[in-house]
């Protein structure tokens, strides 16, 4: 007798209301229809059938009436190959009436022919209702196939019924597509079909819902108005998984401290921890929970750190058969070897075997940390020693690694090590205070490295006089650190003196201290103004650090020489020291397999000699790298510059309201750094003041404010710098505050004395000190300032000067950055013959820039290029991903552009801003 069928497991799920559109996957279901499978694998949660559903909706809705998708839910019954056949049949009648129905004959019959042959008679009938299709149809042979869904195979056990379908799609007909739900990957022949190309896969990385995705579903859908940032934090924290998400966002509905919960949502909470005990975790074989809950202790995992930590020789196997199972199991390289687990899945294991087994834990931490100390992995290895308590080791391995972890860049780690153990254990240790100190220094904490000096001082006095050695050594990394704040305080003399009796005292084999203390003279001797002498110290430091084989020092130390050539006015070399330094920097990532962070240095530097020579596109993309490498590790000197530079060339490119906010952050960042950092920062702010306030760039309602803004510093903030006796170091807060008086001269010429005057005193010192890079700005602001006096042919004197001395090495952005009235003089300039070509060139670079400033008398503030090109593709539509891909900048940027395009237009959002640009003629 036949089975009744249950006709509900036949239907196609009903999209679910307040869905979250996914037109990226949706576009990958239809581009694999011409394939024989698609595979869509993920474990629960990740909206495998909601995301088919959807998929399925829209294509019915396009089939002219006509069902074109089969459907069918299977369960744990259908593992009876007749009750399957039965029910896939049935599936295909939905789409096909009809199809089948001899087949099914066959299998009610008292003796059922071999499946085989069951089989080929339902593909042929397949086949042949394809053949016959009508006109209206016939696009089902042109890539548009009736496509069966198998919702659920995870269920499906039975090895007949895993032939049956190997079988289906081996002789697949033409006109029939096959697409696989499944929380575990299906025992089929998948590798063959990827590599004909028949198989389309969907897998958790690609289900996963993207910030923009979880934004909308936590916002529009759930409610909860949660901020970007909040979105994010919790997007990261779930790896996208849609049922993370969604049960975060049940917990929070009705929470007055949302942002704490967000902090603290792991896999332990209630519903995370509900759902993955009852859906994955009581599911598995006890063999598997126990190896579950023991690895859990591992950031990542492979075969034999597994067997290490549970005692087993068969972790391989087990690893392998969780990947398949989809069971939580991220790869971490394509050779499978390497996983880590999702991170809420670890959060549960890792409770479950706190709360079932807390004896445990430290002594898998010891297994594991044996283990990574075998394999050398010492930053691991250390890990678990602090997870398993033992700080006694810890300590030994700081003091012996801490130098070399800082040329690796792992500076989170070291001080994540150094707060882990106990203070009392850190100042009784002389090595551990220095190198908390070094830690310090890079992270821009400098108020907090004398109390750690006194320590190791106090401690080494406890050392019997037998390590005499080690007392030395120990003095001469303190004499060097105390030179290093001396050098950011601006006592450059006590600097460079505390400098050489560091290197007199640290031992010749020390060759990375020697490197980075010689180093640390030059610039004590550069910022005094002893270029000669530090040119000379730079070339010292550069052969020590490289002898050692230091590949960190030894870029810091070439990035700091380029930054000497820069003051000398000596660009191309400065750029041939900055890409020795990226070469240095790019054999060492070569060779360790990891990128040193102190390359971001490299980056900010050569970002300062692109900009000058004009070339802002890469000026802006060297300064951005700077500064997130710099930010991974948390270099807080380089940040300022990177910030510094890309302030500039935000500014050059006409983004001031970005420039502004990069200067912010610098400013920000010296605080912690040095007074002269945070002078140079000031300084910054009130010379893009000073830009965006020049009536000279167009109409500004904001002008007179930024006016303001710039004389307040002149007249407050700069009171630092007066006082001829300050060194190189303030050399920018001097030239704009030169440029802010010839600015207030144009209204009261006593000003522009002052300004001549202050500009003949830094003269002498750059000219006396050979500093021609500051000599030619200098040049080029006296020509202005006599211009605003009137006196123009002085003032071409001096320019004249300036561009004999700039034009071998291809400077531009000094003398565009002034704008219109060096436009002015350039051309009196070359009306009277003055270095013809190198004038008419940096007119064209100046009017072209000009040009692309568009100014209307409505706005606030003229659009930059950049900005109209994302105002023109917001106009169409474009989201802000597609935006950035266009444009080929980060999603991040086009924010920042939008966040300044509203601000101009006075608008509020996407449709206000488009439609105020039409009204002004701007689109």
């Amino acid at each position: 007798m036949p089975t009744l069928l249950l006709t509900t497991k036949l239907y196609i799920p009903l999209p679910r209301p307040n869905l979250i559109s996914r037109p990226r996957l949706i576009e990958r279901l239809n581009a694999g229809l011409h394939r024989k499978l698609t595979l869509v694998s993920a474990p629960a949660g990740f909206g495998k059938t909601t995301l088919l559903s959807e998929w399925a909706s829209q294509r019915e809705s396009e089939s002219a009436g006509r069902r074109r998708v089969a459907w069918l839910s299977l369960d744990e019954g259908d593992n009876d190959p007749a009750r399957f056949l039965a029910y896939l049949i049935a599936a295909l009648q939905t789409v096909e009436p009809g199809v089948g129905e001899g087949v099914l004959d066959a299998l009610h019959s008292p003796q059922p022919p071999p499946m085989e042959a069951v089989l080929t008679a339902l593909i042929n009938d397949i086949a042949a209702a394809g053949a016959g299709l009508a006109p209206t149809l016939e696009g089902n042979r042109e890539g548009r196939p009736y496509v069966l869904v198998l919702d659920d195979y995870h269920l499906i056990t039975a090895r007949p019924i895993h032939d049956a379908v190997a079988f289906l799609l081996e002789h697949m007909p033409p006109n029939l597509h096959l697409i696989i739900a499944t929380r575990a990957d299906p025992p089929l022949q998948l590798s063959r079909l990827r590599a004909r190309n028949q198989l389309t896969e969907l897998r958790a990385a690609d289900l996963r819902f993207i910030t923009e995705e979880a934004a909308a579903f936590l916002n529009d859908v759930m409610g909860l108005g949660l901020t970007g940032e909040d979105v994010a934090t919790l997007e990261a924290r779930t790896e996208g998984w849609i049922a993370g998400l969604q049960m975060a966002a049940i917990s929070m509905r009705g929470r007055k401290d949302v942002a704490a919960f967000i902090k603290a949502f792991s896999g332990s909470h209630r519903f995370i921890l509900d759902y993955l005990v009852e859906e994955i975790l009581d599911q598995q074989s006890s063999d598997t929970q126990d190896f579950l809950l023991k690895t859990s202790i591992l950031e990542q995992m492979t075969a034999s750190l597994c067997d290490a930590v549970t005692g087993s020789s068969d972790s391989q196997a087990i690893l392998t058969q969780l990947e398949q199972a989809n069971l939580f199991l991220v790869p971490l390289d394509d050779e499978r070897r390497w996983y880590r687990y999702h991170r809420l899945f670890a959060d549960l294991l890792r409770s479950r075997l706190e709360l079932t087994q807390p004896d445990l834990v430290s002594t898998l931490h010891l297994r594991a940390s044996e283990w990574y100390e075998q394999n050398g992995l010492i930053t691991e290895m250390v890990s678990h020693m602090l997870a398993a308590g033992d700080v006694e080791q810890v300590a030994r391995l700081v003091e012996g690694n801490v130098l070399a972890m800082m040329d690796r860049g792992e500076l989170t780690t070291l001080v994540s090590w150094l707060d882990a153990l106990p203070k009392e254990m850190i100042r009784s240790r002389p090595w551990l205070c220095v190198a908390h100190a070094w830690a310090l220094i890079y992270a821009g904490q400098m108020n907090a490295l004398e109390p750690l000096l006194l320590d190791a001082e106090e401690a080494l006095l406890k050392i019997s006089s037998s390590e005499a050695d080690f007392d030395e050594h120990v003095a001469g990394h303190i004499i060097s650190i105390r030179a290093y704040t001396l050098v950011l305080r601006g006592d450059m003399s006590r600097g460079a003196k505390l400098a050489r009796e560091a290197l007199d005292r640290l031992p010749e084999q020390d060759l990375t201290a020697r490197g980075w203390t010689a180093s640390l003279l030059a610039n004590a001797l550069r910022w005094s103004g002893d270029l000669v002498a530090a040119d000379q110290a730079f070339a010292e430091a550069s052969a020590i650090s490289q002898a050692a084989g230091d590949s960190h020092v030894a870029v810091d130390v070439l990035c700091d020489w380029a930054g000497l050539q820069i003051m000398q006015g000596q660009l191309h070399k400065a750029a041939t020291t900055c890409q020795d330094a990226l070469a240095l920097a790019d054999d060492c990532a070569a060779q360790s397999g990891r990128r040193l962070p102190v390359t971001g240095y490299a980056h900010v530097r050569l970002s300062a000699v692109l900009r000058q020579w004009n070339d802002l596109e890469a000026a802006l993309r060297h300064a951005r790298e700077g500064i997130h490498l710099s930010e991974q590790w948390g270099w807080a000197e380089v940040l300022v510059g990177g910030y510094v530079n890309l302030a500039k060339a935000l500014k050059a490119i006409g983004d001031m309201g970005s420039a502004l906010d990069a200067a912010q952050k610098a400013r920000r960042v010296a605080r912690g750094v040095s007074p002269w950092f945070e002078t140079y920062a000031a300084a910054l702010e009130a010379w893009l003041w000073l830009a965006q306030g020049d009536p000279s760039t167009g109409p500004s309602a904001s002008s007179g404010q930024a006016l303001a803004a710039a004389y307040r510093w002149a007249s407050q903030e700069s009171r630092l710098i007066t006082g001829d006796e300050l060194g190189f170091q303030y050399e920018f807060a001097y030239l704009t505050l030169a440029r802010i008086r010839i600015a207030q001269g144009r209204s009261d010429p006593g000003r522009l004395d002052k300004a001549l005057g202050l500009l003949a005193r830094r003269l002498k010192v750059a000219k006396t000190a050979g500093a021609m890079g500051y000599v030619i700005e200098i040049l080029t602001l006296e020509a202005l300032a006599l211009q605003a006096q009137g006196k123009d042919d002085q003032a071409l004197i001096s320019l004249e000067h300036a561009l004999f001395l700039a034009e071998p090495e291809g400077y531009v952005r000094i003398f565009v950055d002034e704008g219109p009235p060096m436009g002015e003089l350039l051309r009196q300039a070359a009306a009277r013959g003055i270095k013809l070509d190198y004038v008419n060139a940096l007119l064209t670079a100046l009017e072209s820039e000009t040009k692309t400033k568009v100014v209307h008398p409505s706005l606030i503030e003229a659009l930059s290029e950049r900005e109209l090109e994302v105002l023109r593709l917001l106009a169409t539509g474009l989201s802000n991903k597609e935006i950035a891909q266009t444009l080929f900048i980060a999603v991040g940027t086009v924010k920042q552009h939008l966040k300044s395009i509203y601000g101009k237009l006075q608008a509020h959002n996407r449709t206000e801003a488009a439609g105020r640009a039409r009204d002004l003629g701007l689109l």
